[in-house]
């Protein structure tokens, strides 16, 4: 069976940090303010922001013959869960205050990039659940289901 693959763009990380990027190179290159950024805090802050960037630019989920991968960014935040231990899958809708990336909700964890839309997963052998964000929970579902048999 084809490995399956879905990809979610942040693009909220975007919105705020490209802002912020350019207002502190506009502030470094013309020294505006009483005390100006020098080349050390300009330097760190792009580096801190860059990473930010390359670790949540997006969500990309993946669904093998044995497993699911839940990965943001380039990849070194990730969770892999083992189809085996998957009781059941629901699709779901979190409310709004769950907000993005990866949170603790009630009973587990979400992991989610944009919209409210997911499959929840419910184990054998735990009382946790984890919560995927989805642009299409029907074919997240079907997929995952597929594999469970």
């Amino acid at each position: 069976m084809k490995d399956y693959k879905e990809f979610t763009i942040g693009w909220l990380i975007f919105v705020f940090v490209v802002p912020i990027q350019l207002l502190l190179t506009y502030l470094y290159l013309n020294n505006m303010g009483d005390r100006p950024m020098d080349i050390n805090s300009y330097t760190i802050i792009t580096l801190i922001l860059v990473l930010v960037c390359l670790l949540f630019f997006g969500l990309t989920t993946t669904i093998t013959s044995d497993l699911i991968v839940v990965s943001f960014g380039i990849g070194l935040i990730k969770k892999k869960i083992k189809l085996k231990r998957i009781m059941a899958v629901d699709i779901v809708q979190s409310p709004w205050y769950y907000g993005w990336g990866i949170r603790l909700i009630p009973n587990g964890t979400l992991y989610n990039m944009s919209g409210t839309d997911g499959v929840e997963l419910k184990f054998n052998d735990s009382d946790q659940i984890i919560r995927i964000g989805t642009r299409n929970p029907l074919l997240l579902k079907n997929e995952i289901e597929k594999r469970m048999l």
